[in-house]
């Protein structure tokens, strides 16, 4: 059974609960499992915000028992969730892989003069702040492997 056919199974359960057989009264004659898999349909985007859904059962009209229409529309109204702070670990793995191809060091040309990357060098191993990119590029620009990084 699907995560979204459970999930609508135990909103069943406890609509069923709530009205009683009027509630499973409404659709007399069909399929229920047709009903069910509407639900899931009107539903999906709801099926992974638990709170959305408990906001709905809130309320929903204590005389009448609600369609899928009905119900998607009161799970619309419900609070967007709280921001994810946190990354992905596919973004991440992402985010790492485009740093890795677009800061690549710039190979110099040859005979270029290489004097702001040896003044950059010296401000570094003075203990001034410099950037790690620049200075990586500095000590590549004078031939030296990444010491000071």
């Amino acid at each position: 059974m699907s995560p979204r056919a459970e999930f609508v199974d135990v909103l069943f359960d406890r609509l069923s609960l709530r009205y009683g057989c009027a509630f499973l009264a409404r659709w007399k004659g069909l399929d229920l499992q047709a009903v069910k898999a509407d639900w899931a349909r009107e539903l999906s985007g709801y099926a992974e915000r638990p709170e959305a859904i408990e906001h709905a059962l809130e309320l929903v009209d204590p005389a009448e028992p609600p369609t899928a229409a009905q119900f998607r529309d009161l799970c619309s109204t419900a609070p967007a969730p709280a921001f994810r702070a946190q990354p992905q670990a596919k973004q991440a793995q992402r985010a790492a892989e485009v740093r890795r191809q677009c800061l690549r060091p710039v190979m110099p040309r040859i005979g270029r003069d290489v004097r702001w990357a040896a003044d950059m060098v010296q401000r570094a191993q003075a203990g001034e702040r410099v950037s790690t990119y620049g200075l990586r590029l500095a000590l590549d620009a004078l031939g030296q492997q990444g010491s000071m990084c």
